[in-house]
């Protein structure tokens, strides 16, 4: 049995999909990238997974850059070390998936801990990025970006 992942960067959605195309879960996740790395966006597109039955260990920290169950890479060609991951749960700005990554898909602890515990019976193939390179996802980064800046001039000021 053979899983994939499937990322909706409109509905801001990360689905996991079972081999009969049955959905087994959603959560909240957003591919929301740090204005200063050139990569606007995860082009549309399917990637492999290269961490199948779990992910790549980093030390477990709900407010660390990873989170608590580590990441999930997968293959991006040109960009190197994107995948899966949550952190930044309580982060002043923009917490949790929607705080800021250098290319990767944020979601949640919860999320990364039933995706944990799903690989372990069924490894994950492929991500699906979905409706994450068009003009609805461009608008909705550069109200991110927008409201980022607002902040940032506001804290100066």
């Amino acid at each position: 049995m053979m899983t994939k992942l499937i990322f909706d960067g409109v509905k801001h959605e990360l689905s996991v999909i079972n081999d009969n195309g049955g959905l087994i879960s959603t959560w909240c996740a957003y591919n929301n990238i740090d204005s200063r790395i050139p990569m606007r966006h995860l082009p549309n597109g399917t990637y492999s997974v290269e961490d199948r039955r779990s992910p790549h260990y980093h030390t477990p920290d709900p407010e660390g850059p990873y989170g608590m169950y580590g990441i999930i890479r997968f293959t991006v060609p040109g960009h190197f070390g994107i995948g899966l991951h949550s952190g930044r749960a309580h982060h002043r700005q923009n917490p949790g998936p929607q705080h800021a990554t250098q290319g990767c898909i944020r979601t949640t602890d919860d999320a990364m801990f039933q995706i944990r515990n799903i690989m372990r019976l069924s490894p994950l193939t492929t991500i699906e990025v979905r409706n994450n390179s068009g003009s609805e996802a461009a608008t909705a980064t550069q109200r991110y970006q927008a409201r980022i800046y607002r902040t940032v001039r506001a804290q100066i000021i």
